[in-house]
């Protein structure tokens, strides 16, 4: 990533509000349910939804992002709702993290093939859980879709192939009413 990265992400953040619903992804509601809370890390959290979610779970949470604007929304909402995450800002080309240290990783709408299963397979201690959902080549065709770049979606299959390290507990493709994406549930 890069200062254009970082720009470019805090101008998408510079008019948005801090909302006063806190609600988490379904799929890490979903995938979550059954799994003891311990210390989690969410790549790429944008406005901090789910990381605040967590926190409200009994997770202790780091959260990163390359945007300081959309970190400082986030933590707004975690002020709102009375819970504590670390919040982040890094550029994840940069980003050293030690490893086995935690119990759940979530990456939501976020696609790094080059760095991020690296740092997701280190990070992630055994026994761990992750919780990824991001585009598939399906986006491409809804008439809704923002994603110029093809390098941005996953082509069919292919995201647990991309976390070798990882037993895949659940994966599916599915269109959902507002994105067609990938989904992995994974265990370390």
């Amino acid at each position: 990533m890069s200062n254009s990265d970082r720009n470019k992400w805090d101008r998408k953040y510079a008019d948005r509000t801090v909302t006063d619903q806190l609600v988490a992804d379904d799929w890490l509601v979903q995938s979550t349910q059954n799994v003891q809370p311990g210390r989690a890390l969410d790549f790429a959290c944008g406005l901090g939804q789910n990381s605040v979610w967590l926190a409200s779970q009994g997770w202790n949470v780091d959260a990163i992002d390359i945007s300081p604007v959309g970190l400082e929304l986030a933590n707004q909402l975690s002020d709102e709702q009375n819970q504590v995450v670390n919040w982040i800002p890094a550029d994840l080309d940069e980003l050293q993290l030690p490893a086995e240290t935690y119990d759940l990783i979530l990456v939501f709408r976020f696609l790094d093939r080059g760095r991020l299963p690296k740092l997701i397979q280190s990070a992630l201690k055994s026994g761990g859980h992750l919780v990824y959902e991001t585009f598939s080549v399906g986006q491409a065709d809804r008439e809704n879709n923002h994603i110029k770049n093809p390098d941005f979606l996953l082509q069919t299959g292919e995201l647990p192939g991309l976390l070798p390290l990882l037993t895949a507990v659940l994966h599916e493709e599915t269109r959902l009413s507002d994105r067609t994406v990938q989904r992995l549930f994974a265990r370390k």
